[in-house]
């Protein structure tokens, strides 16, 4: 077992990072902020504790992962005080949707966690087979590979978020658009190396972006692209549907306090009935290494979602390819570095964040404004901070 220690003085909180020896096992921890890394016990044992210590490893199911890390959350880490001082929390990690799913447990029946945290994870397993771009039996893949052939008929949740994508396709003019797969397909980011595309190859494939395509039917539970070449993609949308469907298994199985992580999209609950302190969540800062932060958001309940140019993008002739394409241009949106997007419903989060870079920070902090409940925090290409008029929180950094 190798363990790195680090201090994180900001937060006073210490990160310990245990790269397992058995990348099948799936383990859980609790962790205090006085934790010394050199005493963590080998977690290759089924159980194993020490006496006085607030660490514990325990092997729950065979599974996953990689490593296992204190304290980091939504692109950088939170340290929101528990809401019971006497519980401990209780941390769970995954590989799935081509991230870390990160499950921190705070409050709620403990001898349920395992259970509900395992049947969590679970839901996320089904989902992704249905939402993934990259499983050819998914219903997204088939919806593609069907295009310009007539209705495919899907599970009753895709047509959902379809619906919903649609939905935010038309609040943004197209800024966001689920059918910029055969662009994102052209620039590779889903490879080990991307490449910039000729003009004539983005020309080429903008007829077939367009959202307009997409026919639903949602009695029938069809959805059509009428497009041949059409490529559909979820990716932008899907993955806070899916933390929010996690969130709801929590919550049925006995956890009344937790926070999902997975990747850029978080949520975090607090159902206890205590006037708890919020969650404090770090804001990572998108030039800065992966665990500085520029900023915190302050929340009670609701979800988190950021989109950066830090998180997939290669470099040609000392400029930043990044994954986050203007469905317009075809080309990465350059207008910002990253858009922040906090707001109740995880799935809106998830696809406002995404919209908002695209937009830039003018139009971006325009489309936050105006909807009710939906507050944010914009990054533009010159460092400049913008948060929206309700953003409860802090910049660090100043602004620029």
């Amino acid at each position: 077992m190798n363990v790195q220690k680090q201090s994180t003085s900001a937060y006073a909180t210490r990160l310990c990072t245990i790269r397992l020896s058995d990348p099948t096992a799936f383990y859980r921890h609790t962790f205090s902020n006085k934790t010394d890394c050199s005493l963590i016990p080998d977690p290759k044992n089924s159980m194993a504790k020490k006496s006085g210590s607030s660490i514990t490893y325990l092997l729950v199911i065979s599974s996953v992962f990689v490593l296992l890390a204190i304290g980091l959350l939504l692109n950088g880490k939170t340290t929101g005080p528990p809401g019971n001082a006497d519980k401990d929390n209780f941390v769970y990690r995954k590989l799935q949707m081509g991230t870390i799913v990160e499950i921190t447990v705070m409050d709620g029946d403990e001898e349920l966690y395992d259970v509900a945290v395992s049947r969590a994870f679970r839901k996320i397993g089904d989902l992704e087979k249905l939402f993934s771009s990259y499983q050819p039996l998914s219903d997204v893949t088939r919806i593609s590979t069907g295009a310009g052939r007539g209705p495919v008929t899907v599970s009753a949740e895709v047509v959902g978020v379809t619906l919903k994508a649609i939905q935010v396709a038309k609040l943004t003019d197209g800024a966001f658009d689920p059918t910029i797969g055969s662009l994102a397909g052209l620039w590779g980011f889903s490879g080990e190396k991307g490449s910039v595309p000729t003009s004539k190859e983005i020309a080429e494939a903008l007829p077939r972006v367009d959202y307009k395509k997409i026919m639903i039917d949602k009695e029938a539970s069809t959805v059509e692209l009428t497009g041949k070449g059409t490529a559909f993609n979820l990716g932008g949308i899907a993955k806070g549907y899916i933390v929010g469907e996690a969130v709801k298994v929590l919550q049925g199985r006995g956890v009344t306090r937790a926070i999902i992580k997975a990747g850029g999209d978080m949520f975090a609950f607090n159902s206890t009935g205590r006037e708890d302190t919020p969650f404090k969540i770090g804001i990572r800062d998108p030039r800065g290494e992966q665990d500085d932060i520029l900023g915190e958001a302050y929340l009670s309940k609701g979800a988190v979602a950021t989109s950066g140019d830090y998180e997939r993008f290669f470099m040609v002739d000392n400029r930043r390819y990044h994954h986050i394409l203007d469905p317009k241009t075809g080309f990465p949106a350059m207008a910002t570095r990253s858009a922040t997007v906090i707001t109740e419903d995880p799935t809106m989060a998830d696809a406002l964040s995404t919209s908002v870079f695209v937009l830039g920070p003018y139009k971006g902090m325009e489309l936050i404004e105006s909807l009710a409940g939906v507050e944010g925090l914009i990054v533009a290409a010159n460092g400049k901070i913008t948060e929206s008029t309700g953003f409860k929180g802090k910049i660090l950094q100043g602004k620029k």
